[in-house]
């Protein structure tokens, strides 16, 4: 938890500066923030710390990127709702997520530069709980661009979500690599050294078939539920293959992608009268640097008129939204309320999947780090999704975030 200090407390007993009670913000300090230039760290630098116990200095150098670069970002996303249409920025759910990402850059600037691990750890805290506050930006951003869609062309809502969230992902990278390099710390101080697979926030021999089947499962149960049916999975391949990753990015995708052909098995078994469910078959394979991943389902497939739209920000989802509300059932999550169907997401395939920002949002992910999704579909018949994962260690060279 962020700890806030006491009026009768000096400032320089947690190397944070008083923060300030006004209720607008100074423009001039978020200006000069945003103008200064982003200084990219890349992926070796974040896996620089592998091969050696950590030191108060390492966190000590960690902390000061940290503290140096996050504030940037922060502002540059800050100015960017600037530049959004005045009917749109004052939208609840838009300005909401305006004043989240305000109050994370005014809390973390306040900091006075960080020369000792007490100080280190409070700002480290102060991470930590912002970058919880900022867990739910995609859900509210989704609802405020549902409801302002008529006052902004696709193009250019596509460009600012896609902006925002490939900074959100830059900006919870840092933040959590810090965060868990800091921990690691401490945890190494209390007990002997051990091997460890963790580098802060990635994970250096991650089995994918072992993530791929947690996420399986969480998601059969969840169609389960609402659908009280849910056809069987099978793993196989190159199962026993590993790569450096940060399991919650692989989460997200996997679930993401496995939700889709669930939810997509069940409603086309409905609609045939299928006796059974077939399975969904999952494939791993092993490549030069990388993981692929195969999800083949038998749920009817999308049709080819729909295929150039499947990555497009909130396109079937907010339509079938509107055909709800207009007829009393939507076609998303068999006639659920948007509302409901936000707060069902949050625990199947990450925030709002299923609501038109999932598959973009994954093959950013995917990405992020070099890798690749694509979708073939057969039409009445079923889908390949192939996802691409390379390894981060395997692209330290080539990516910068």
């Amino acid at each position: 938890m962020l700890r806030l200090l006491s009026r009768s407390r000096p400032a320089r007993q947690t190397g944070r500066r008083m923060h300030s009670s006004k209720t607008h913000y100074d423009e001039t300090v978020v200006y000069k923030y945003a103008s200064q230039q982003i200084k990219p760290v890349s992926l070796g630098q974040l896996l620089k710390y592998r091969r050696q116990p950590l030191s108060a200095a390492n966190i000590l150098d960690s902390v000061s990127y940290s503290q140096a670069e996050l504030p940037v970002r922060l502002a540059k996303r800050v100015i960017s709702f600037h530049r959004l249409p005045f009917i749109v920025g004052t939208n609840p759910h838009i300005a909401r997520v305006y004043s989240q990402y305000y109050e994370a850059f005014d809390r973390l600037h306040a900091f006075a530069p960080i020369a000792d691990l007490h100080a280190e750890w409070e700002f480290t805290r102060a991470l930590e709980r912002q970058t919880q506050l900022l867990v739910d930006v995609i859900p509210t951003i989704a609802q405020g661009f549902l409801e302002c869609r008529p006052y902004m062309p696709s193009r250019d809502r596509t460009a600012f979500i896609n902006e925002l969230i490939r900074s959100r992902i830059g900006l919870r990278v840092i933040g959590e690599q810090h965060v868990a390099l800091s921990f690691q710390l401490r945890d190494e101080q209390k007990a002997a050294p051990t091997e460890d697979v963790w580098v802060g926030a990635i994970h250096t021999r991650l089995l994918p078939a072992r993530m791929l089947e947690q996420c399986a499962h969480m998601v059969q149960n969840m169609c389960e539920m609402h659908y009280s049916t849910a056809p069987a999975y099978r793993i196989d391949g190159d199962i026993e293959e590993t790569i450096s990753y940060i399991p919650s990015h692989l989460e997200y995708i996997a679930c993401e992608l496995l939700k889709n052909a669930f939810r997509a098995t069940v409603e086309f078994s409905s609609q045939t009268a299928r006796d059974a469910h077939p399975p969904i078959q999952i494939t791993i394979t092993k490549g030069d640097g990388y993981v692929g991943v195969r999800i083949r389902d038998q749920g009817g497939g999308i049709p080819k008129s729909s295929m150039p739209n499947i990555f497009e920000y909130s396109w079937s989802s907010m339509q079938d939204a509107d055909a709800a509300d207009d007829h009393g059932a939507g076609s998303s999550m068999a006639g659920m309320s948007m509302q409901t169907n936000l707060a069902l997401q949050q625990g199947i395939g990450g925030p709002i999947a299923g609501l038109g920002f999932g598959l973009p949002m994954a093959r950013l992910y995917a990405e992020y780090f070099g890798g690749s999704l694509d979708i073939v579909s057969m039409e009445d018949y079923g889908c390949d999704v192939f996802l691409k994962l390379r390894s981060i260690e395997g692209s330290v060279e080539d990516t910068q975030i």
